[in-house]
């Protein structure tokens, strides 16, 4: 048979109580040094993957509000540009009103003026007849001299109402 040395019995529970010793105080430490940076790393993780959510949250929402001011922005735009269509078609009506009474007002001028021309004419019209009339009865002539002395008259009255439409058309000018 086989014998046993008791140097082996010996052995094997010197090398079982170091298992043991060493199962004791140094395995579990180990373990549960292993097992305690595994759990904090866990948590990190875990507290990493929160704080991303987070983050997408926060990213999500900030371009949310980026929008919304976007759509305010443009609505404010919108109705400055028509606020600014309306003001320059106020101004544009207000100068059209304006030149319509500035050529009214530059119409009834010239009309007032014209009749004014007119009076005046017919008033040297008159002046002229009557010089004509008053020379004809003073030199009491024949119908030859009769007639140049009114061809004259006639002369010397266009000559006199040109001179003067001229005068007054430069001062209209």
């Amino acid at each position: 048979m086989i014998s046993i040395d008791r140097s082996i019995i010996f052995q094997i529970i010197n090398f079982l109580v170091l298992v043991a010793l060493l199962f004791r105080f140094l395995f579990k430490p180990v373990v549960q040094a292993l097992d305690k940076r595994s759990n904090h790393i866990r948590e990190e993780m875990e507290k990493i993957e929160k704080e991303k959510k987070a983050a997408e949250e926060m990213r999500l929402k900030y371009e949310e509000e980026s929008k919304n001011i976007h759509i305010k922005f443009q609505e404010m735009q919108e109705i400055a540009n028509q606020e600014a269509v309306k003001i320059k078609s106020k101004i544009i009506d207000e100068a059209y009103q304006e030149s319509e009474k500035i050529k009214q007002t530059a119409e009834e001028k010239a009309r007032i003026e014209i009749d004014k021309l007119y009076s005046e004419l017919k008033l040297d019209i008159i002046d002229i007849s009557t010089e004509m009339a008053a020379k004809l009865l003073r030199e009491r002539i024949d119908i030859s001299k009769q007639d140049q002395l009114i061809e004259q008259l006639l002369e010397e009255a266009i000559d006199k109402i040109e001179i003067k439409s001229d005068v007054q058309y430069g001062q209209q000018q």
